[in-house]
């Protein structure tokens, strides 16, 4: 119970939270073994997401454990909030696996990097049987590629046991190109432009 009180008190001054407020939404919302919780908190604090505004919570799993998880929201905050993001654009197929783009890519451009990164996800391949992928398979879809390029073009990882050799430091600031080479970085980016 001392890792879990510590671990509130850690998120509720970083994030300027009321630890009673955080541990009645712990009681109520998830009813969760003690170790999940401290595993939310802990990710919470380390990516400044609120719990309480839905930036990440808890899946269950068919084995009956527990994975923290950044919501969409907390990915878009993730996204926006990184010093070096400089957009992203989305773009799908039009081949249609029942009605349903059968890929879906994202990219996303850094400040900090002559060539964006782009991910592309297929339909068949991340699709579950979640009823939200039956409801709005197409936002899905959309989700889940946004969540893959911006856990490569920013190296964050939403799963507690990736985490442990990362400080913030690494994750929010991804090694720069070298500053001095800033018109080699132009050069380069305008030669790409015009290929």
């Amino acid at each position: 119970m001392k890792a879990l009180q510590q671990s509130i008190n850690t998120l509720c001054q970083t994030m300027a939270l009321d630890p009673e407020e955080i541990q009645l939404w712990l009681d109520q919302h998830l009813g969760l073994p003690l170790y999940p919780q401290v595993q939310l908190l802990r990710l919470a604090n380390k990516y400044q997401l609120d719990p309480l505004s839905d930036e990440i919570s808890l899946l269950q799993g068919p084995d009956q454990s527990y994975q923290t998880f950044i919501t969409i929201d907390g990915w878009s905050k993730l996204i926006n909030h990184h010093p070096q993001y400089a957009g992203m654009s989305l773009r799908d197929s039009t081949e249609l696996i029942d009605g349903i783009p059968s890929w879906m890519e994202c990219t996303i451009y850094r400040n900090d990097r002559i060539l964006p990164i782009v991910i592309k996800e297929y339909f068949e391949e991340v699709r579950t049987d979640h009823p939200s992928w039956q409801q709005m398979p197409r936002r899905m879809l959309r989700h889940r590629v946004i969540q893959q390029c911006a856990r490569l073009a920013f190296n964050i990882s939403s799963s507690e046991r990736y985490q442990n050799s990362l400080n913030k430091e690494n994750i929010m600031n991804m090694t720069p190109i070298n500053s001095t080479s800033k018109n080699q970085v132009m050069a380069l980016k305008e030669k790409l432009l015009d290929l």
